[in-house]
């Protein structure tokens, strides 16, 4: 199938929406957009009345990322119709629909409609590439946020996965001293090659009072209140672990702990290229 007679719908969540759909549209696809963050104009590209309108008679349609946010899709477009029942109801039953991180109840429901779904979250290609934006957008973070310099600090990365390396490699930049947490032997042992050290359970809480920076990757509860005890006053922890996180929120308050938890960086720090990231992911399944 051509491009140009292809219909794509775009809906919903943050910048990397907005690029999306700028994005398709330069590629020859014909581009819907509804519930986007602002505006988008061009050729290729037109605004529907509802999320009805913008699904009909498409050919994919591209959620947001994450896909939803306190049970109804990500947005800061404020529209009745923006729920998941209007969405798959409105959608051809031939369509395919990409989105980020989409619970399992609700790719089962999509799946009982005869729909094609794509977690595009899910895909080792997009999750590499995406981590680089991810790293960028929490150092961007941390140098934002605290007092100190990141430049030639001390930091703990927990979690070395995807993020956790790219982050490594990121701080080591900055000249940073880099402690990594990694539970698992055979990564701990990968990350001597840019760390500057390993950190096991019992050595994390002396860790953690020597850290400058706490940079947080693990998505389960790693800092309890009696792990956030030993955080130093001026330290930052910055968590960008999916939703809930990885630290004990209450606890941290409780103590007058620095603590964020950071969702969406690649939105909000390099929406453009993530986007083209999407939209490489989408081509590639559509043909």
């Amino acid at each position: 199938m051509r491009a140009d007679s292809y219909k794509i719908a775009v809906i919903g969540g943050d910048k990397r929406q907005v690029y999306l759909a700028r994005i398709l549209a330069n590629r020859g696809y014909e581009v819907t957009v509804y519930g986007l963050c602002e505006r988008v104009c061009g050729e290729g590209i037109q605004e529907a009345a509802s999320l009805k309108e913008a699904l009909k008679e498409v050919d994919a349609a591209a959620g947001p990322v994450p896909f939803l946010r306190s049970g109804k899709l990500t947005g800061s477009y404020e529209a009745p119709d923006m729920n998941v029942e209007t969405l798959f109801k409105g959608m051809p039953e031939t369509a395919a629909f990409f989105a980020g991180n989409i619970p399992g109840d609700v790719r089962r429901y999509a799946a009982e409609k005869g729909l094609r779904v794509y977690d595009m979250m899910l895909d080792e290609i997009v999750s590499a590439r995406n981590a680089v934006a991810t790293a960028e957008g929490v150092v961007a973070e941390a140098i934002t946020r605290s007092p100190v310099n990141l430049t030639k600090s001390r930091c703990l990365v927990l979690g070395y996965g995807r993020c956790g390396s790219v982050l490594t490699w990121l701080l080591k930049s900055f000249f940073c001293s880099v402690i990594v947490f990694e539970k698992d032997r055979i990564r701990a042992a990968e990350a001597l090659v840019l760390a500057d050290g390993t950190a096991s359970a019992d050595e994390l809480p002396d860790e953690l009072s020597d850290a400058d920076f706490i940079f947080n990757t693990v998505p389960e509860r790693i800092l309890s209140e009696e792990q956030l005890r030993h955080v130093g006053k001026n330290a930052w922890i910055l968590d960008i672990a999916s939703a809930p996180g990885g630290v004990d929120y209450r606890a941290a308050e409780a103590l007058s702990v620095n603590a964020v938890l950071l969702p969406g960086l690649p939105g909000r720090y390099a929406p453009c290229s993530s986007a083209e990231i999407l939209a490489d992911f989408i081509q590639n399944r559509i043909g």
